[in-house]
C-alpha cells in the first residue's frame, strides 16, 4: 500500500535508498523531466537563486526571502537540514508547507520516478521544486545541501548564484583541499550569471566565476559592512543603509542577501529594516533567555563556523564569557571547534548527541584537551543547570556543535515549564 501521511512517506523514502547521500545529477534530472520540470534550466519560478557554501547558507536564504517578500514578491525557499520537522525544508511566503501538500508532492515524485532510485535529499529537492512551480511563486531560493556541482538542486540553472564561504566540512565527500572544495561549490555557477560571494571564499571560486564571464560581486571588494556592538551598516550595489540594528541573523549573511535581492528588486531602508525585524532562523546566533541568563544557540559544527560565531560574539557581546554546552557528531572536529571558541569560553560541558553518528558526552569529553577540564553531562537539562550553578549572572551560556544539540536544547526549553524559553535578543 502506498504511503498516505507525511510521516509514512518519510519512513518510506528513508528506507528506499541504501545511501543517505549519493552525489550526482543523472537520477534526479531524469525524474525531474518525468515530473514536468522540463529543461533547459528546470526553472521552478520566474526568478531563481541557488545558495552554496560551507557556512551561512540558511541565514542568507532566510534574509533573502524576507527582503523579496518585503518588496512584494511571492517567494518559495528551501532549508537543509531541518531542526524539528521535515516541513521546515519547504517554505512558501515564509511558512512551512503543510503535511497534506507535501504528501501529495511526494506521491507525484514517486509516480514520476518509476524504477529510478532516489536519495532522501533528491526526493526532498524534487518535492520542493514541484511545490514551487504549482504554487506559482515569483522567486525560488534553493539552499544547496552538500557541495554544489553534484547537488540535486544544481539541475536548476538559477538566475543568481551565491557562495557564502569555503571551509572544511564533509571531507568524506568533498576532500581536504579548500581550493578543491571551492571548485565543487562553484559548480552551481552558469555562463554570464550574476554571482554573489562572501569574503571567505577560495581563489578557485573567484577564478571559476571569471572563466564563465559571470558578473561577480564580492564581499569586502564590491560591497562592505561595518559593525559595532550597537549595530552595523551596509554599502554596495543596493545603496547605503546606515545605523542598522542587530537582527537575529549575522550582518555578513544579511549583506549577501541584500546583494542577491538587489539583482531583482529595488531595496530601500524601510524594506531592509523590516526584514531585520522579521527574519530569523532557529539555531543561528539564536539569543534566548534561561533563568535570566543570555543563552545563545548556534549550529556551528566545524572550525570555520565556530570562528565566525566567535567573531559575532566578540562584536555583539564584548567581554562576556560563556559556559559552552558542546555536542558534536563523531565525524566532526571537536578540537578545532574548541580552539576557535576558546577566547570566549569559561568552561566546557559536553552533551550527548543522538543518531548513528552521535557522540556520547564521555566520548566527546575524551576528545577535548585535558587542561580544559571538560565535564560530561547526561543530558541537556543537567548541562543547562550545571552552567547556571557554576557561572556568574553576567556570564552567558552557549549551546553549539550540531543541529541535534540545538534541537535538544530547544525541546528542553519548550518542555521544562520552570524555564523561561521565550525571550529573544537578550543583551
Amino acid at each position: 500500500m502506498a504511503p498516505q501521511t507525511l510521516a509514512q512517506w518519510l519512513r518510506y523514502v528513508e528506507a528506499l535508498h541504501p545511501a543517505q547521500i549519493e552525489l550526482g545529477l543523472e537520477r534526479v534530472t531524469a525524474v525531474a523531466c518525468e515530473l514536468g520540470l522540463e529543461p533547459p534550466g528546470f526553472t521552478p519560478a520566474p526568478r531563481s537563486i541557488i545558495v552554496a557554501g560551507t557556512n551561512g547558507k540558511g541565514s542568507t536564504c532566510m534574509f533573502t526571502e524576507a527582503l523579496l517578500r518585503g518588496a512584494g514578491l511571492r517567494v518559495g525557499s528551501t532549508l537543509s537540514p531541518h531542526l524539528h520537522r521535515f516541513n521546515e525544508r519547504v517554505r512558501i511566503d515564509g511558512e512551512p508547507l503543510g503535511d497534506a501538500t507535501l504528501s501529495r508532492a511526494f506521491s507525484r515524485v514517486e509516480a514520476a520516478r518509476g524504477d529510478v532510485p532516489l536519495t532522501y535529499f533528491e526526493y526532498s529537492a524534487l518535492v520542493a521544486l514541484d511545490c514551487f512551480r504549482r504554487a506559482g511563486v515569483d522567486a525560488a531560493i534553493l539552499e544547496v545541501g552538500l557541495g554544489g556541482r553534484l547537488d540535486a538542486f544544481n539541475l536548476v540553472s538559477a538566475d543568481v548564484a551565491a557562495i557564502t564561504s569555503i571551509g572544511l566540512d564533509h571531507q568524506e565527500y568533498l576532500g581536504d583541499d579548500l581550493e578543491g572544495i571551492g571548485r565543487e561549490k562553484a559548480g552551481v555557477m552558469r555562463q554570464g550569471q550574476s554571482v554573489i560571494v562572501g569574503e571567505r571564499v577560495t581563489r578557485s571560486v573567484v577564478e571559476h566565476a571569471a572563466s564563465l564571464g559571470c558578473n561577480v560581486r564580492r564581499a569586502g571588494h564590491d560591497f562592505h559592512i561595518d559593525k559595532n556592538s550597537e549595530g552595523w551598516e551596509y554599502r554596495g550595489a543596493a545603496g547605503r543603509f546606515e545605523a542598522l540594528p542587530w537582527g537575529r541573523l549575522a550582518p555578513e549573511n544579511c549583506a549577501l542577501a541584500i546583494e542577491i535581492a538587489s539583482c531583482f528588486v529595488q531595496l530601500d531602508d524601510t524594506v531592509v529594516r523590516a526584514a531585520l525585524r522579521e527574519a530569523s532562523l532557529a539555531g543561528r546566533f539564536d539569543a534566548r533567555s534561561f533563568q535570566g541568563r543570555l543563552l545563545l544557540l548556534d549550529v556551528a559544527h566545524n572550525p570555520a563556523g565556530a570562528c565566525f560565531l566567535r567573531r559575532q560574539i566578540e562584536t555583539r557581546y564584548p567581554g562576556r564569557r560563556f559556559s559552552v554546552l558542546l555536542g558534536m557528531l563523531a565525524d566532526k572536529d571537536p578540537a578545532g571547534v574548541v580552539e576557535a571558541l576558546a577566547p570566549v569560553a569559561e568552561r566546557w560541558i559536553c552533551v550527548p548527541t543522538q543518531g548513528d553518528r552521535g557522540l556520547s558526552s564521555e566520548a566527546l569529553a575524551a576528545r577535548l584537551p585535558a587542561e580544559l577540564k571538560p565535564v560530561a553531562a547526561a543530558d541537556v537539562l543537567r548541562a543547562l543547570n550545571l552552567a547556571l550553578s557554576s557561572s556568574a549572572l553576567e556570564d552567558g551560556i552557549l549551546a553549539v556543535g550540531s543541529f541535534n544539540l540545538v534541537e535538544q536544547t530547544i525541546d528542553c526549553l519548550e518542555s521544562a515549564t520552570h524555564l523561561d524559553p521565550t525571550s529573544r535578543d537578550m543583551a
